[in-house]
């Protein structure tokens, strides 16, 4: 039986990076289920549909071709890659638009069910750790381990400003960009953002990488 490790949390706080460095502690495959969404939105995007027409975005899921496909670069990590119609987007889905788009599409109940599909396939058959803002709460309620990261939003900001590269006169633009995600993420009618009644919360604002890593590793036994 395979064994799932759920990580839940806000933007910025460090759950994407800290999911793959557990998978590489455990042995475990990653799944980086804000990438389904995000090539979900590039998908959108690219096709130049107005993310307000859930009809047309309804109808490009229907036959969208896209997989998720795990493998091991040079140095023995793992790379989750999202191929969409045969093209491995990369870093392609990792813009500022693309990052706006996927907050909205995630919102749409079928665009959830075609994520949530593929996200159990895995887990079914892997042992894995998902990460995303509604893996303990919806898409993995059974999890062996479930664990909510968050940070102050001053310090999730200031983490995607460098994470984007950007200049720090845009930190009031990122920060305000982080709220509204928050909120959305919050206030969605369908899974929001909330934390599992059986979940660990974790808020790394003063722990470094390193730190939050042995924290979650101390209540993991397998």
């Amino acid at each position: 039986m395979s064994v799932n490790i759920a990580i839940d949390g806000t933007a910025g706080s460090g759950k994407g990076t800290i999911a793959k460095r557990l998978a590489l502690e455990l042995g475990f495959f990653c799944l980086d289920t804000g990438a389904i969404y995000r090539s979900v939105a590039y998908a959108v995007v690219n096709a130049k549909i107005n993310l307000e027409n859930e009809e047309e975005i309804k109808q490009l899921i229907q036959n969208l071709d896209f997989k998720v496909v795990f493998e091991k670069d040079a140095d023995g990590k793992q790379v989750q890659k999202n191929i969409l119609n045969g093209e491995d987007l990369g870093q392609k889905i990792r813009t500022e638009e693309i990052s706006e788009a996927s907050s909205n599409v995630a919102q749409l109940p079928f665009v959830r069910e075609f994520a949530t599909k593929i996200q159990h396939e895995i887990a079914k058959n892997f042992n894995v750790i998902v990460e995303g803002r509604d893996i303990g709460t919806v898409v993995l309620p059974n999890a062996n381990f479930k664990f909510f990261l968050t940070a102050s939003v001053e310090v999730r900001a200031d983490r995607r400003l460098k994470q984007l590269n950007l200049p720090q006169e845009r930190f009031n633009d990122v920060l305000k960009e982080i709220k509204e995600r928050d909120y959305r993420d919050m206030n969605r009618a369908i899974s929001p953002l909330k934390i599992a009644d059986d979940a660990i919360y974790v808020d790394n604002s003063n722990q470094t990488l390193e730190e939050t890593i042995s924290y979650i590793l101390s209540f993991i036994k397998i």
